[in-house]
């Protein structure tokens, strides 16, 4: 009788520490979103992102793909590779698009892996390519317009990397 305790008393404390790794997962995704969004804000108002914000934000995407149980480093770093690629595309077109843009990709890849940041950046630049036919269209910039991406990031991220 005091074995069969003994196991229940452990597969309890196995589905306890399973089912808090699960919450802390989803509120660190959260914390992620959040962050996100923020960024999303101060990107619409300054057109850039702070050195510190960004630090926090690749803190904070670290400790998430660390607490998933069902990621690989190989898929992180596919997400982080996806970002970088933007990184080096912003280096070579001399900023058209930005840096900042390309150090969140790599934070968010981080959490998403490869394919959901794949995803996430392919709807993110759908939802751009609407935006700009839309500003162009009723006349409020030129084609020269800076636009900000972070917010169509954030919404990439909830579509894809959320909800996917």
């Amino acid at each position: 009788m005091q074995q069969m305790w003994r196991i229940k008393v452990k597969e309890i404390e196995i589905r306890e520490g399973i089912s808090m790794r699960f919450m802390m997962y989803h509120v660190s995704t959260v914390a992620v979103g959040i962050l996100l969004f923020a960024a999303a804000i101060t990107d619409i108002r300054k057109k850039q992102v702070g050195r510190p914000f960004l630090i926090l934000l690749a803190v904070v995407c670290t400790v998430t793909a660390v607490m998933q149980e069902k990621s690989s480093f190989m898929d992180a770093a596919g997400g982080v590779t996806v970002g970088l690629c933007v990184v080096g595309i912003s280096m070579i077109s001399r900023e058209q698009i930005g840096r900042g843009d390309g150090i969140v990709i790599a934070a968010v890849g981080i959490v998403l892996g490869f394919r959901r940041c794949l995803a996430a950046v392919s709807a993110a630049s759908l939802l751009m390519c609407v935006t700009a036919v839309v500003v162009l269209l009723f006349k409020k910039g030129n084609r020269h317009t800076r636009l900000a991406f972070l917010p169509a990031l954030f919404v990439g991220y909830v579509l894809c990397g959320v909800g996917g």
